[in-house]
């Protein structure tokens, strides 16, 4: 039976398919960055609720891709789908996904991690395409090539693990883009191989079809609102990924300007107060159950960014603050708190210990509950002369 495609209609699936990929992959970014700390600088239900989004936008974005790929596919017969099996495709790919993404995100990427997550995705992925395509309900047979069908487990795979090294990889600095762009090719490239192993072959006879379907057009306008969605969630996590962009390139002034700064403000400073009255009126505001407290810099073990918020960290707790962590570093000493990460300020006074993790680094604090902080493969140098080892 004679099979053409839609290339419009194709692009747009891959579209689709890496818009999905950058959402899941940013917000589990987000996630792995909260399981730095002694509490992971969150709530247990704030990891979880940020799991449950990149798995459902993930999901989602395969959902999405594939039935979009299918509106792209003309055969000469009427096509429905069972409503029952369009469901359940959606829900095992979140539900393998997010295992996926649980096992990228949680820990250092290894090797082993990496493995065992692109395997995860990549089954989330097929697992989704094969069980979409035995919703289709049409008046003819599928068979499949099974080395096609090997081939499109094994691009799943591998292009979902090419996704998940080039956003979380310790060795390198990540690329969100590039990730989701692989992520959107492991589930295009695995749709349109699966694709190419099935064969449509005509029925010999007409079966007449009895359960809830999906018609061609009631499933176009699903699948607009779902890519609708996509794309508004899209710009939602990109719009705060821009800001954090521009701020991160204010807050990398070279030492030069820096200099410049403070000596061009220095007199003045020394008129309105003595260094001992400024230290002594410093204050950070932070929230904890509905109740502002206002810090002094030696209350403060270490600051953590989130976004355009910040939590602070005293030792035993970690509390809320609406200052950006440019905001923050402005207020405290230079030479007592440290830039380490540029979403982590440490008050070197309270540094323990340092462990060597590849080229990067991870400081542990003398507080009462065991609290670590990444320190960046370019700031350990400053770190370490810091603290004077």
């Amino acid at each position: 039976m004679p099979v053409t495609y839609d290339p419009a209609i194709i692009a747009l699936s891959v579209v689709i398919a890496i818009q999905g990929g950058y959402v899941s992959l940013m917000l589990a970014r987000r996630l792995a960055s909260l399981g730095l700390g002694p509490d992971g600088w969150a709530t247990a239900g704030r990891r979880k609720a940020l799991l449950a989004a990149s798995a459902l936008a993930l999901g989602i974005g395969i959902w999405a891709m594939h039935f979009i790929g299918m509106l792209a596919v003309k055969l000469p017969v009427a096509m429905n789908y069972d409503l029952l099996w369009t469901l359940v495709s959606a829900l095992v790919c979140i539900l393998v996904v997010g295992l996926g993404v649980f096992v990228a995100s949680f820990g250092r990427l290894t090797p082993k991690r990496l493995a065992g997550a692109g395997l995860l995705m990549g089954a989330g992925i097929a697992m989704m395409h094969y069980v979409g395509m035995s919703a289709l309900r049409a008046n003819c047979i599928v068979s499949y090539s099974p080395a096609l069908v090997a081939a499109s487990f094994a691009v799943a795979v591998a292009a979902s693990g090419l996704a998940l090294w080039l956003a979380f990889s310790p060795t390198h600095k990540p690329h969100l883009m590039a990730g989701a762009a692989c992520m959107g090719l492991a589930i295009s490239g695995m749709h349109y191989t699966g694709m190419a192993a099935a064969t449509f072959l005509p029925a010999e006879d007409l079966v007449a079809i009895s359960a809830p379907v999906l018609s061609l057009d009631l499933l176009a306008i699903v699948v607009a609102v779902t890519a609708f969605v996509i794309c508004g969630l899209f710009l939602l996590v990109l719009l705060p990924n821009g800001l954090d962009s521009k701020a991160e390139q204010r807050e990398e002034e070279t030492p030069k300007q820096k200099l410049t700064l403070v000596s061009s403000n220095e007199g003045r400073e020394e008129e309105a107060m003595s260094p001992e009255s400024a230290a002594a009126s410093v204050r950070i505001p932070v929230n904890r159950n509905g109740t502002t407290r206002l810090l002094t810099p030696q209350e403060i073990y270490a600051v953590h960014a989130d976004a355009h918020y910040t939590y602070v960290f005293d030792g035993q707790e970690t509390h809320f603050c609406n200052l950006s962590i440019s905001e923050i570093e402005s207020r405290l000493d230079p030479q007592t708190f440290l830039r380490v990460h540029r979403s982590h300020i440490v008050n070197v006074a309270h540094a323990a210990a340092l462990k060597r993790v590849r080229d990067q680094g991870l400081l542990e604090l003398d507080s009462a509950e065991r609290h670590q902080v990444p320190v960046s493969r370019s700031r350990l140098p400053k770190l370490r002369a810091a603290l004077g080892i």
